[in-house]
Parts: structure tokens; C-alpha cells; sequence
């Protein structure tokens, strides 16, 4: 500790010239190598090894031939449209908007954009101290706008992934890839495809993880900012069963991920508490 404000990280040079300059992610240290630890790990493969995709719907929505309406028309299609606190709030996956193309006779290119739907979604960008969630999933395919669909998995499958990524061996992950400012974190396909998650054609780790999806797709999900919560609790426990990890170790690491500071974007003298 130095003055009370932060933590003094080594990282061996080898890994920063491979471009992993993950302490600068975290105030812990042991965040980072905990981080570096998971995307790495032999146990698991990556998403994009199983051969499923992560699709960037939100550029095509946001073009001029769709628009965004205030109520479900015989046209429409809902979407997973805000990955802020007051959008998904629980791992299952609820639309909260609706979409439509302003030409009807475009009907190919929003069979095209529907062709990218998946069960399982993964946050786009996000809040790191007010969103909830970093994955969701349900029966019903969906594309978003907040968020990036993963097509591959079968509905099944999304659940047990979802489930995982929203423990902390994937948080920590999807944090290694962020891009944008630190407050709001964006994630693009091409990295979300690189985290590495457990086995899911394995019938016991599938199992595992999708009854927690089923024990918690009700459980409304705190915020980020909020620290340590039941759901979390049990999704790690759960992960931790599935990979025969120590529930322990992935509580302490889940503990000092509550304890990271927020990135508030004010000046001095501008906070309110």
C-alpha cells in the first residue's frame, strides 16, 4: 500500500510485451493475476473454439433504416436494448424495447440482422459501478443494442454460459478486454470470443450451471456498486462445484472485486458522499 491510495504491482515484462498490461485494470494485484489465471486457464476453451460467434447488432439497429418505437407493432421485433441498471435486471433475458424497419419492402436485410439472434447475449457496454449483469439468457433468441448476441449454443448451453460469465473467474476476464473509458467499459466481438469458459459439452459442468441459471433467473441482480449479494454468492459457488475449484478462493477473489473503487467521472469537490 502507498499512502493509503493505491498498490504496487510486478509484472514481468515478457507479459507486457504480449500486450497483458492487466494491473493497470486493477487497484488489487492479485485481481490481475487471478484475471491473467482464468484467461488462460488449460481447464477451459474459448467461446469462439466452440465454434460460436459474437455479433455487433447495435452498429446496424442505430443506422437510418430502423427506429426505435415506443410500443409493439404487427412489424416489430423486440430487442435487449439497455444494459443499464434499469434494463436486465435478472440473468434471464427480458426485452426492453422495440425495433422496426422504416421500409417494410427491406424485409431481407432484417432477416439478415435476425439470422445474428442468439439465447445467450453479452454486454456491449456498460456502467462499471450501476449495471448489473455481464451476460443473460433465455428460450427465446434475441439481438440487441446494449447488447452483443453469441450465436452457436443452443438455449441450454446459453443458460450454463451465462451462469458463468457472470461469476467472477468471467468478469475478471471480460474486464481484461474492455475498451473505451474505465467508468463505461465497451466490449467488442473479437475479444468477448477469446474468454475462455468451462466445458460445456461436459453433461456434469453443463448440468451444474444451468440449474443455478434455473435457481436464479428470478433473483433480481444489485448493482455492481452494491458489493456482496446472494446471486453472486451462489453463481460462484456454483462454478466453483462445476470445475471443482476452492469456493473459498473464488469468494475471496469475488470480495476484493466488490472492493475495487468506481470510476465516478467527477472532479474534486464534485462528489456528493
Amino acid at each position: 500500500m502507498v499512502d493509503g491510495w493505491g498498490e504496487v504491482s510486478f509484472w514481468p515484462a515478457e507479459r507486457m510485451k504480449e500486450g497483458d498490461w492487466s494491473p493497470a485494470i486493477w487497484r488489487s494485484p492479485e485481481l490481475a493475476e487471478a484475471g491473467r489465471h482464468f484467461a488462460n486457464h488449460r481447464e477451459m476453451r474459448t467461446i469462439r473454439d466452440y465454434g460460436f460467434s459474437c455479433h455487433k447488432t447495435n452498429a446496424v439497429l442505430t443506422k437510418t433504416r430502423y427506429k426505435k418505437l415506443t410500443a409493439k407493432t404487427d412489424n416489430s421485433f423486440p430487442i435487449l436494448d439497455s444494459a443499464g441498471a434499469n434494463g436486465q435486471k435478472t440473468i434471464r433475458s427480458l426485452p426492453d424495447a422495440q425495433w422496426k424497419l422504416k421500409t417494410i419492402g427491406e424485409k431481407a436485410h432484417k432477416d439478415r440482422l435476425l439470422a445474428k439472434s442468439g439465447f445467450l447475449l453479452i454486454t456491449f457496454a456498460q456502467n462499471s459501478a450501476t449495471a448489473r449483469l455481464t451476460a443473460v439468457a433465455d428460450d427465446k433468441k434475441y439481438i440487441g443494442r446494449g447488447w452483443l448476441p453469441i450465436t452457436g449454443p443452443n438455449s441450454y448451453e446459453a443458460k450454463s454460459i451465462s451462469v458463468f460469465i457472470n461469476s467472477t473467474a468471467g468478469r475478471l476476464q471480460l474486464a481484461r478486454n474492455a475498451g473505451r473509458t474505465l467508468i463505461y467499459p465497451q466490449y467488442n466481438p473479437t475479444p468477448i470470443e477469446g474468454v475462455r469458459i468451462p466445458n460445456i459439452r461436459n453433461s456434469r459442468i453443463q448440468q451444474a450451471l444451468y440449474d443455478c441459471w434455473e435457481r436464479t433467473k428470478d433473483m433480481e441482480v444489485p448493482q455492481f456498486r452494491d458489493g456482496e449479494c446472494e446471486v453472486r454468492e451462489i453463481w460462484d459457488n456454483a462454478v466453483a462445484d462445476a470445475m471443482g475449484w476452492d469456493r473459498a478462493e473464488l469468494a475471496r477473489l469475488r470480495n476484493l472485486l466488490h472492493k475495487e473503487p468506481h470510476v465516478r467521472g467527477l472532479g474534486y469537490n464534485q462528489y456528493s458522499d
